[in-house]
């Protein structure tokens, strides 16, 4: 189980949007999870923007707010998991996972507030994107197909850069007006 960051952005142009996010340190490869797609607009599409194996430890989207809501998690986890067939013994790897990522230090990852600032601002700076918006989700199974519930929010357009990216929830495509 790991996080996984998409970019949304309304434009096809996939190799444009490479070469902005390359520059910042991270990818943008078309992506098409159902679910993400049912809260996009027309002429939207999706980019995978991890570089690597994975995004945890990434500054976006909140942790939890105590040991013991953390542990809740994986309680409801693991049930979800069982639902699915998954064995006992591949649901305790997953946990262990959830856990190593998890006493990262915030913020251990890859990115910073400032990174993902600098590459929306050159999104619309370079190819005249007038929003962009940016999704975090703990995925336990394949990044473009597994199904979940999610959400769109626009930010207002005068809201502080870093408190809009500090208000990420995870699986909630978070639009930012770039003008």
């Amino acid at each position: 189980m790991c996080h996984f960051i998409t970019l949304i952005a309304p434009t096809e142009d996939a190799d444009a949007v490479r070469v902005v996010m390359k520059r910042h340190g991270r990818a943008a490869d078309p992506i098409d999870n159902p679910s993400v797609r049912k809260v996009l607009r027309d002429g939207e599409r999706q980019y995978l923007t991890t570089p690597g194996h994975c995004d945890c430890g990434t500054v976006l989207a909140p942790r939890h707010d105590t040991p013991e809501a953390f542990e809740r998690k994986l309680a409801n986890e693991a049930t979800r998991l069982r639902r699915k067939g998954w064995s006992e013994g591949k649901i305790a790897r997953a946990m262990d996972d959830m856990r190593e990522a998890d006493a990262r230090p915030s913020g251990g990852g890859s990115d910073s507030l400032e990174l993902w600032n600098a590459a929306l601002r050159d999104l619309n700076k370079e190819l005249k994107l007038p929003y962009a918006g940016l999704l975090v989700r703990l995925y336990s199974g394949v990044v473009a197909t597994e199904a979940f519930k999610a959400s769109r929010r626009e930010v207002a357009t005068r809201s502080q850069w870093q408190d809009a990216l500090s208000s990420i929830e995870h699986d909630e495509v978070t639009v930012f007006p770039l003008n």
